[in-house]
């Protein structure tokens, strides 16, 4: 399996193939890997019965019409959010079962209450090898951590503060991403430049988000080790031929 650095990237479909498809849906996901992509990435709650969820938002409400906020409702409540293409709110159980062991998966924890659930899932169908755990929330990556020394954990940056912790701390936490956006990277690119070269010199792999054009798909490729992307067609198509 091919998750270190090399002279093209992984290409990443956030939340699937979500241009085309419904986000976040197996449909999504599978559409992703057809097209060419290594791996997708997902966001995950933990519903009322605490089971982890695959959906990006605290509520149903912009994916489907339907109003359910996701920690208050149970899977079955949640299973009537319809999604379009046949698809509803699909567990990440469904999602590990789904998809090739060999495809990396980032599973972005939304909700510091599944964690547990999600390092336990990620062990149970032995994905410790193609899954990151990553996500926005330094709390998260603490508790993972702690659950296990060999998870792959990685940091969401939105804020130069957090790009500052997470350097701080990827020693202590044995980050193995660091996962800045690109309107960042092109707002401050001498300094985005810089960190790169740091985060990559230090053993960190680096995971661009979201990436639809396949101008900045060309422009970063050599400088980061995967492009998580909505357009998986056009950013294949730009990066491979």
């Amino acid at each position: 399996m091919r998750y270190t650095s090399t002279s093209q990237p992984l290409i990443i479909g956030h939340r699937g193939y979500s241009a085309k498809y419904p986000e976040n849906t197996i449909v999504s996901f599978l559409a992703a890997l057809y097209h060419g992509a290594d791996g997708v990435e997902l966001d995950v709650w933990l519903s009322s019965d605490g089971i982890p969820v695959v959906i990006h938002d605290e509520s149903t409400k912009r994916v489907s019409g339907v109003d359910l906020l996701v920690k208050k409702n149970s899977l079955l409540e949640l299973r009537k959010a319809y999604l379009g293409m046949g698809q509803v709110i699909p567990t990440l159980e469904e999602v590990f079962t789904a998809l090739p062991r060999n495809k990396l998966v980032l599973v972005e924890v939304k909700d510091l209450d599944a964690v547990e659930s999600i390092v336990e899932l990620i062990k149970k169908y032995n994905r410790l090898e193609s899954t990151v755990l990553i996500s926005f929330i330094p709390e998260v990556l603490v508790k993972a951590r702690g659950l296990s020394s060999e998870l792959k954990i990685g940091l969401n940056i939105d804020s130069m503060e957090k790009a500052q912790w997470g350097w701080s701390k990827h020693g202590e936490l044995k980050l193995y991403s660091i996962n800045p956006p690109i309107e960042g990277l092109k707002m401050f690119r001498f300094f985005a430049g810089m960190y790169l070269k740091q985060a990559r010199n230090a053993g960190l792999k680096i995971y661009l988000w979201t990436v639809n054009d396949p101008r900045d798909a060309k422009e970063w490729s050599s400088s980061v080790d995967g492009i998580i992307t909505d357009n998986v067609e056009e950013i294949v198509k730009a990066l491979r031929g």
